[in-house]
């Protein structure tokens, strides 16, 4: 009796524990979601970011403003053009995801060796960013004016399949491709270890990439009154001195990679 009382007596404890169990369970549950979201959500909005910077060489609104204004076809050669500029910028994030000294590591060292030289990545790119931005500021403060280039012609019978031409080269040349590029990897690879998951992350940067030239093109064609504003706005941006800000995101890019470095691998 006294054993059958005593089993009694415990199951009703361990239903009790299980009952009062639960709620914290399932708020720990609900805080990992919370928090799974809030780093998507900084994720897709980091990705936004570098995205438009990715997109923002000149030559790429020239080409496409000319495009506009000769009204000609412009979506063929809109299409041409942005593809060149994904697939320039998925050769870099192929580039920076595969081709790079820690895919060589477990090959070659153990996980306390792979975890330093993780550490010495992160750091070695951070102080190339920061040094990439002082010798921008040292430019600026020597030559406090940019060189003024002659507007090259286009050609108005260009075909629409060599501006993909222009959005490859547009998406590799440049101060700021690598970098974004480089930053854009390592966004996506902390996002998940689920490949399909960096997958989806990556094709909205994409996405995010190719969008404004399509949207120009929308409102240029819909608003047809607004496109002497555009135009001006156009013009004054590229007269517009962009050293400083480069050289601003050139020195953020270089902390955050240097704060990763030294702290995320704790």
């Amino acid at each position: 009796m006294r054993r059958a009382a005593g089993h009694q007596t415990q199951r009703h404890y361990d239903a009790v524990r299980k009952r009062s169990l639960a709620p914290s369970h399932e708020f720990d549950q609900r805080g990992s979601r919370v928090q799974e979201l809030l780093k998507w959500i900084g994720a897709l909005a980091m990705l936004t970011g570098f995205a438009l910077t990715m997109g923002g060489n000149p030559a790429l609104y020239a080409a496409t403003a000319d495009m506009l204004a000769r009204k000609t076809r412009w979506l063929p050669r809109i299409i041409w053009m942005t593809a060149g500029l994904a697939l320039g910028s998925t050769v870099l994030f192929a580039i920076f995801q595969f081709v790079n000294p820690n895919s060589f590591v477990h090959a070659v060292r153990g996980r306390v060796d792979d975890l330093l030289l993780n550490i010495w990545v992160d750091l070695v790119a951070g102080v190339v960013f920061l040094l990439a931005a002082a010798g921008i500021a040292a430019w600026r403060i020597l030559r406090p004016t940019l060189p003024v280039r002659a507007p090259s012609e286009p050609k108005p019978d260009a075909k629409p399949y060599s501006y993909f031409v222009i959005g490859v080269s547009s998406s590799i040349i440049g101060f700021t491709t690598l970098p974004v590029m480089y930053l854009t990897g390592r966004v996506v690879t902390s996002l998940s270890h689920d490949f399909v998951l960096r997958g989806i992350a990556y094709l909205f940067f994409l996405a995010a990439l190719i969008a404004p030239f399509f949207a120009l093109a929308w409102v240029w064609t819909k608003f047809p009154g607004i496109t002497g504003k555009l135009t001006e706005t156009y013009e004054r941006v590229l007269r517009w001195d962009y050293r400083w800000a480069l050289v601003a995101f050139l020195a953020v890019a270089g902390l955050v990679l240097l704060a990763i470095g030294i702290f995320a691998h704790r």
